[in-house]
């Protein structure tokens, strides 16, 4: 599979993901590629006024991943400018999908190194962190 082809079958398969657990999504079109004047997020999604600008990124392995510092700056300055909040969606062959925080990245010169791609949220994790389903300890000790 080419790689541009590739890289739409996992951001569809990434939209999809959002879409049925109750997200509105919107994939970039020509994300990345083609959009010289300004950023175009691979996917955006919104829940509960959540909005999450989402950089798709994959590989064969978990070795670490290097992404190109503009890309990161452009996600953040999107992210800035929506008051949403930059995540690294990551997938490596035959896994599931792993989300990043940008602030698990690392500066490397002209680059940003996520040292472990597959070590991220899994998605429920990524909905706990977001919108917090489960009482805390000191939470629910108070309500005993």
């Amino acid at each position: 599979m080419k790689p541009k082809a590739k890289a739409t079958r996992l951001e569809n398969e990434l939209a999809n993901l959002f879409w049925q657990n109750g997200y509105a999504v919107v994939r970039g079109p020509s994300s990345g590629g083609g959009v010289s004047k300004r950023y175009q997020p691979d996917l955006v999604a919104i829940k509960d006024g959540r909005i999450l600008v989402i950089e798709v990124k994959s590989k064969r392995n978990d070795s670490p991943l290097y992404i190109d510092s503009s890309q990161i700056l452009n996600l953040m300055e999107f992210s800035k400018r929506s008051l949403g909040i930059p995540i690294i969606a990551f997938k490596s062959s035959r896994k599931e999908w792993r989300f990043h925080f940008i602030d698990n990245l690392e500066s490397k010169g002209n680059s940003f190194k996520l040292e472990n791609p597959g070590e991220g949220l899994r998605f429920r994790d990524l909905e706990e962190a977001l919108f917090k389903k489960h009482k805390d300890m000191e939470e629910f000790l108070k309500n005993k």
